[in-house]
């Protein structure tokens, strides 16, 4: 299981030309590799945070704090299933490029707001 977020814009900087980046860029959108785009991410924001997306900065900081949220559900509810369900195993730890994915930690190794959510869920 897993849910995407967007990498840092400083990561995004260093692949993608300033004049594109804004959400619904066309070199933004070659990078969104879901079949449903950010539709999902955007839908689950609003869900848990109902705030309006006026920047990609802004789009970025929550969606990482939407997978942040969405892994730690989902860990919890495997580790509340015991004796039924004795772990769990997530996607993705890593990333092949700068851009929207299931990482927690992005091409350039900077970690996202889920890597230590997912980090202190393993540890208890």
């Amino acid at each position: 299981y897993g849910f995407q977020s967007y990498p840092e814009l400083s990561t995004l900087r260093q692949a993608i030309d300033e004049k594109n980046l804004y959400i619904d860029s066309e070199v933004l959108q070659l990078r969104q590799k879901s079949y449903i785009g950010n539709g999902l991410i955007t839908e689950h924001i609003k869900q848990y945070y109902n705030e309006p997306i006026i920047s990609l900065e802004g789009f970025i900081n929550l969606s990482q704090q939407t997978q942040a949220k969405g892994m730690q559900m989902a860990i919890q509810a495997h580790k509340n299933k015991q004796p039924h369900c004795m772990g769990t195993l997530f996607w993705q730890l890593n990333d092949c490029w700068p851009g929207p994915s299931w990482s927690v930690i992005d091409y350039f190794g900077k970690t996202k707001v889920a890597y230590d959510v997912v980090k202190e869920e393993f540890e208890n």
